[in-house]
This record gives C-alpha cells, sequence and structure tokens, in this order.
C-alpha cells in the first residue's frame, strides 16, 4: 500500500459527516497518488509515514496530558518549536535546501510551525487545569485542524518528491 493509501485510510473515516473526508480533500486539491506503484515511505531523505506517525503520537501525549495520565514532563516552550522534531530537522534541514522554493513545501512549512504552537497552546491549557478547554483544541479545534493540514501538506510534498 502506497503512503497516498494508507493516508487516506488513515483518515478517510475519522471526519465529521459535515466535514469532507481526507479521501475527498486530496482529490479536490489534485493530490494523487503516484502513477508508478511505489511502496517506499521514503523520499528527499525523510520517511514520510514515520514523519506522520510522529506527529499522530503528540495527541495521544497531549490527551494523557489532559487526562492526568502522563508520566512525561513536557515543556511549552520546547513543544512550540518547530525545529526539533524529524520533520521539523528535515523542513529547517535538507528539505528546505532541496524544496524552500515549492509551494507545497512552504505550506508544509507554515502549518507545521503552526501545529507546534497550537500543540504548546493545548499543553499549556492542560497544565492550567482548563482541561475542558484543551481537550476540545485537541479534538475539534485549531489543533485537529492543523494537524489534519499537516497530514495533507506531507501527502502533497511526497507526490511531489516522488515526481522528481
Amino acid at each position: 500500500m502506497n503512503i497516498i493509501r494508507w493516508i487516506v485510510n488513515l483518515f478517510g473515516k475519522k471526519r465529521e459527516s459535515t466535514s469532507p473526508t481526507l479521501s475527498q480533500t486530496l482529490h479536490s486539491t489534485h493530490v494523487k497518488a503516484p502513477v508508478a506503484d511505489i511502496q517506499d515511505e521514503e523520499a528527499a531523505g525523510l520517511n514520510f509515514k514515520t514523519a506522520i506517525e510522529a506527529h499522530q503520537k503528540w495527541k495521544a501525549r497531549l490527551k494523557d496530558v489532559i487526562e492526568g495520565n502522563s508520566s512525561e514532563t513536557l515543556d511549552v516552550s520546547m513543544i512550540c518549536r518547530d525545529d526539533q522534531c524529524l520533520l521539523g530537522k528535515w523542513i529547517h534541514g535538507d528539505g528546505g535546501k532541496q524544496f524552500g522554493v515549492l509551494n507545497e513545501f512552504i505550506e508544509l512549512q507554515k502549518n507545521h510551525a503552526n501545529f507546534h504552537k497550537c500543540a504548546g497552546h493545548v499543553l499549556e491549557l492542560a497544565q492550567a487545569g482548563k482541561k475542558s478547554e484543551a481537550d476540545q483544541n485537541l479534538s475539534v479545534g485549531p489543533y485537529a485542524q492543523v494537524s489534519l493540514q499537516v497530514v495533507m501538506n506531507l501527502a502533497a510534498m511526497y507526490t511531489k518528491v516522488k515526481k522528481k
């Protein structure tokens, strides 16, 4: 299964019925699976599937903090940084050097930075005891929206770099 199909399967059934599915969104934005049957998750020095999975894990980690089930000591100032995770290091390093002028890359970079700001905000709310607000933000608010956008941006970048 190529990564585009994996992404569609991952998110296609989780969206609200009033919102378009990821499959519909990818189709409407002309993000299509590469013509060749590519099983490879890595392109241009980044394992796209691993990057997506790492960002998905943030939701579970933040949920644990909100519910008081986390043994981690998370620092808002570090989480807000978009240059510390695997994807961020690629964006600020080799990815930026290779693709910094592409619209798909620029959108990914912008949304990835926003993702980290939103994650930091959710953590800040949770640490301030505003658990309901943090959970709402995580589930359907800005965090949820930008998280999905980053996945869509990664799908677009993957498709773009695989065509080269």
